[in-house]
């Protein structure tokens, strides 16, 4: 990395190093005029298919590609299949999913649901993914379904931004999405694509951008006097629907991770920020892992991540609570296949532990002993220390994998009651190695920034790569 140190604004000579270095990456993230061209020749495809099975005027193009903000090697092309206001929601979901489903396959294409706001198809052709998206016609500010806005969303960004400030989205875009703060989804409660664009608009560019969450301390409110809501780690207005937080979906970590890596970027600016992510691999000599590898249901990913949060939640209260203690914790899951990671203080506990009483001027002093005399789990009698009794105890479990298979197997834990059942059937690993071979690729990505525990850009920023 050249030590250009934006932060302290040292020079014109930094300036426009930073300036030719963004606009090299701008260039390696603008798509190809071949992949724009089959992006548009299968939107133009798509439109005339849905229109022909729903009816004219049915069909709209949406998303970064109708944008003009699509980023190389994410390209992908939005349908939106317009619904008249009285359809129930549930037919237009049905439709959708139908009809869509042949309508790519008649094209050559292979599909997928996938779950938003409500269901979707997602398909791929020649390698270009391409989602069709039902959404109902409505009046501005009449919404029946969130995804309704996004028409409108399309019209006002085309109506403001032009070819060099889509370079700039773009630029924002690959900055978050290599640490994975790109996406408004529950499990990345992120920046969406239409928040960026709306930051470059706000900003002008993407350093000034960059320049300015430097100095951000949350909670940030771009508009207004005050968070729209107390949860809100980032308060920017809709302009389409001012009575919308755009960004209410960003968390405090996912905001606080964007402030550090702009000082980081500020400081010591590299195109590794956009484009790479670190090899780096700490060692885990003298850490402990505990991992529960499950096959999961379908179900739309913000169930799915709800319930396993849930799940994760209640065995690491339950370990907690024995005195097996949690560092960290973490869950993931793609394809099927889920996975709840702790990172314990031990993996094993003494067979004995103090069990400490009531005071002797308590009430209940003389019961206590009484009570302690009849455990079977009893090591030591009863003593006083200070003004407190206390005993040792035995405990049942002194292995943190056995404590939780014994968990699993009686619900002794709050768990999700639809991830019971799998639950039962899943594997418990103390072994990374053995974790590693349980994943997919994608999986093991999500396991290495685990074990690393720093993000990419502070990882990048100590050239640990």
């Amino acid at each position: 990395m050249v030590g250009a140190d934006l932060l302290g604004y040292n020079g014109a000579k930094a300036l426009t190093y930073v300036e030719e270095l963004l606009e090299s990456v701008a260039q390696r993230l603008r798509p190809s005029p071949e992949t724009l061209e089959k992006a548009k020749l299968y939107a133009e495809k798509l439109v005339k298919s849905v229109e022909e099975l729903f009816g004219p005027g049915t069909a709209s193009v949406e998303g970064s590609f109708a944008r003009g903000t699509m980023v190389r090697s994410r390209e992908e092309v939005d349908i939106f299949i317009h619904f008249k206001p009285e359809t129930p929601v549930e037919r237009a979901a049905e439709d959708v999913l139908k009809r869509g489903t042949e309508l790519v396959k008649n094209l050559g294409g292979t599909v997928r649901l996938r779950y938003a706001s409500h269901p979707y198809v997602e398909g791929f052709l020649e390698g270009l993914r391409v989602n069709l998206v039902p959404c109902y016609d409505t009046e501005y500010g009449k919404w029946i379904t969130p995804v309704d806005r996004t028409p409108y969303h399309t019209r006002y960004v085309k109506s403001v931004l032009d070819e060099r400030m889509a370079d700039e989205v773009r630029l924002l875009k690959a900055f978050l999405m290599n640490d994975g703060l790109y996406g408004a989804e529950i499990r990345n409660k992120g920046f969406s694509g239409y928040v960026c664009e709306l930051l470059i608009i706000r900003f002008g560019s993407f350093l000034q951008l960059v320049r300015q969450a430097s100095g951000w301390k949350p909670p940030v409110v771009l508009d207004g006097e005050k968070p729209m809501s107390p949860a809100s780690a980032i308060t920017l207005l809709d302009p389409v629907d001012k009575t919308r937080n755009a960004a209410a979906a960003v968390s405090l970590t996912t905001l606080s991770k964007l402030i550090m890596k702009s000082k980081l970027f500020l400081k010591e600016p590299s195109d590794s920020y956009f484009l790479s992510r670190t090899s780096f691999k700490p060692s885990v000599e003298g850490r402990c892992f505990l991992a529960v590898v499950l096959d999961v249901p379908e179900r739309p990913p913000d169930v799915l991540w709800g319930e396993l949060t849930k799940t994760l939640e209640g065995l690491a209260k339950a370990l907690s609570g024995y005195g097996f203690k949690p560092l960290r914790t973490d869950r993931w899951f793609e394809d099927g296949k889920g996975l709840l990671i702790f990172e314990l203080e031990s993996l094993s506990l003494p067979q004995v532990y103090l069990h400490t009483g009531p005071p002797v001027w308590s009430m209940n002093a003389v019961e206590f002993i009484d009570e302690q005399a009849r455990k079977q789990d009893l090591a030591a009698y009863p003593w006083v220390e200070g003004e407190r009794l206390c005993s040792l105890r035995r405990r049942r479990f002194t292995n943190a994998a056995d404590f939780v298979k014994h968990l699993i197997d009686g619900d002794l834990a709050s768990f999700s009651k639809n991830l019971r059942p799998f639950l039962k059937k899943s594997k418990i690993y103390t072994n990374l190695d053995e974790v590693y071979s349980a994943m997919s690729e994608e999986g093991r990505i999500f396991l290495d920034d685990f074990v690393r525990t720093c993000p990419n850009f502070i990882a990048q920023y100590h050239s640990l790569g």
